[in-house]
């Protein structure tokens, strides 16, 4: 699901569907970022490009992706979640930055900057 414009192989954006994986991903020593997304939102693929850009711009943190396509997925419930796209920074397995989207109205400039402040 390499579909992130503009990132190559040198930059990983693992894929995670299980909340076993996003627990292991997100206990790592590193600062990690997770976009979380649904296949055919539209919101989701106009953020796509803002998320790259920060992949490219932030080498130094892990990045991973989780499509949240089923609405009973245990972790729309575990992170709170409420309409996507949202992106979540962790840091040993705690959050420490998050955008939200607004339901039906995506995920504005505003509240990525904000974010991309705290990371």
């Amino acid at each position: 699901m390499n579909d992130l414009p503009g990132i190559g192989s040198i930059q990983t954006v693992r894929e995670l569907a299980d909340p076993a994986g996003v627990a292991a991903f997100m206990a790592d020593e590193k600062r990690s970022v997770i976009f979380f997304e649904m296949s055919g939102c539209p919101y989701c693929v106009a953020c796509r490009e803002r998320f790259a850009d920060l992949v490219r711009q932030r080498p130094d943190l892990l990045y991973a992706r989780v499509l949240l396509n089923d609405p009973g997925h245990p972790l729309w419930e575990k992170f709170a979640i409420h309409a996507v796209p949202t992106v979540i920074a962790f840091e040993k397995g705690e959050i420490v930055a998050r955008a939200d989207s607004i339901l039906a109205l995506g995920l504005s400039k505003k509240r990525w900057s904000e974010f991309l402040d705290k990371i």
